[in-house]
């Protein structure tokens, strides 16, 4: 249950490690300081007024000359930081203090302990002052207090000594963990544009010990992966390009042998064999391009789009669509699923639709379509079905296995389907945007 209110980034992850136990530590010193030490004092302030009050009262009441009373008023006023005066009369009103107010609960909690006499009190008349009235004998004690009589104002040195110190660290420790997890960012991106087939720079080394290793053990896999590619590029190239001198030297003698016709057979096996050689040496090269560049797909698939101009080919792409990528390749792999379809079928449409993070090129065509059976198949190289889309001479099932090559070559992926509006055969292109 924790798990789904946690961060979900590396940085945020270690933000809260360091966080947490900062936060904790504030609230248990401010908790310590409220209980122990700011709210005593300010309880103590309390009940030293309620105090004076109390003793002013019994001076006041049990002394009967008139002129005795007004010394024991004037002593208090020349002695106290407060204006006190006694007058006749009565408190009528009620006390209005705030429930939600910490200076009013804890004056009404503390003059209800102390004082046995009717109070009542106003907090905001003044933003530095209080009154205070106190009844006893139908006399009514008036008094204005400076609010620093009766509150503690080390509270707000005490918050700032918290709070800026606290502060200053969490800015240090991001600025030092940005720079930890850069390496580890910087990592993940390289992984994913290598993933993508795109070029990568060598990434060098920094942060711990063990994002180092990390690194230098990506960048060894990086480049065995590069010459595995480059090792089945150059032999199975070696290979086919080998086989075209003999294949040409039999071209020419079934020519000059074949006057009656007789070796039309072998001469379309011969045919067959080339075109075979071809499609290796396209499934070859689909990673020998590393370089990638970010290129306009309208334009590309209009391009597309002219070159059929004759056939049944639709074109819905009403905007601009961008991708990033290997742009001949991805030409090449949109030409084959185009050409293909235009093979098996009648008609062929072309749409474009993209999210915030990939696009998808979504061909759909009226032929037989491919059994559900055998949509997994199909993609493998080599592998060709007996009937349907592979009944033309030809046909050496390379055709969606270079597709799929290079489409996985940029980080994305191909899905067959079935066309929704009939039958037929819908092919999703998508890539990373």
């Amino acid at each position: 249950m924790i798990k789904k209110f946690l961060p979900k980034t590396l940085f945020f992850r270690y933000f809260l490690i360091i966080i947490a136990p900062v936060i904790l530590f504030q609230i248990l010193l401010s908790v310590v300081f409220f209980d122990s030490l700011w709210l005593k004092t300010n309880k103590g302030l309390v009940n030293s007024l309620s105090d004076e009050i109390v003793t002013f009262i019994k001076l006041y009441e049990n002394e009967k000359d008139t002129e005795k009373k007004r010394m024991i008023l004037k002593a208090f006023q020349d002695s106290q930081p407060y204006v006190i005066k006694v007058s006749i009369g009565k408190i009528y009103q009620e006390s209005n203090y705030s429930k939600f107010a910490f200076y009013d609960r804890l004056l009404n909690e503390e003059f209800q302990k102390n004082l046995n006499y009717k109070f009542w009190f106003n907090t905001k008349i003044h933003k530095d002052y209080v009154k205070i009235l106190v009844e006893f004998n139908n006399q009514i004690i008036d008094l204005i207090v400076p609010k620093s009589r009766i509150r503690n104002t080390s509270g707000r040195i005490f918050l700032l000594w918290i709070l800026v110190p606290a502060f200053l660290l969490i800015i240090i420790s991001l600025l030092f963990l940005r720079n930890q997890i850069r390496p580890i960012t910087n990592l993940a991106s390289a992984a994913e544009k290598f993933g993508k087939g795109q070029y990568v720079a060598e990434t060098k080394p920094s942060g711990a010990i063990e994002i180092r290793k990390a690194i230098n053990e990506f960048e060894k896999m990086k480049q065995r992966i590069l010459r595995h590619i480059s090792q089945r590029t150059s032999m199975l190239s070696g290979i086919s390009h080998d086989l075209k001198t003999p294949l040409t030297r039999l071209k020419l003698q079934i020519e000059i042998l074949n006057k009656d016709g007789k070796l039309n057979k072998i001469k379309e096996d011969v045919n067959e064999m080339q075109k075979m050689i071809t499609d290796y040496l396209d499934y070859s090269t689909s990673q020998s391009e590393l370089s990638s560049n970010k290129f306009n797909l309208s334009i590309m698939l209009n391009e597309i789009f002219h070159k059929f101009s004759g056939s049944k080919i639709k074109l819905d792409c009403n905007k601009n669509y961008f991708l990033i990528g290997r742009q001949h390749l991805i030409k090449r792999c949109i030409l084959n699923v185009v050409e293909n379809a235009l093979k098996y079928g009648n008609s062929v449409e072309i749409k474009v639709k993209d999210t915030k993070d990939k696009v998808v090129i979504i061909i759909d065509d009226d032929g037989p379509g491919i059994p559900d059976r055998e949509k997994e198949r199909v993609l493998r190289p080599f592998y060709r079905l007996d009937k349907s889309r592979t009944s033309s001479s030809g046909s050496v099932g390379l055709g969606l296995s270079i597709v799929q090559d290079i489409v996985n070559s940029h980080g994305g992926q191909i899905e067959l389907q079935d066309n929704p509006k009939g039958s037929g055969l819908r092919v999703n292109l998508i890539f990373p945007s």
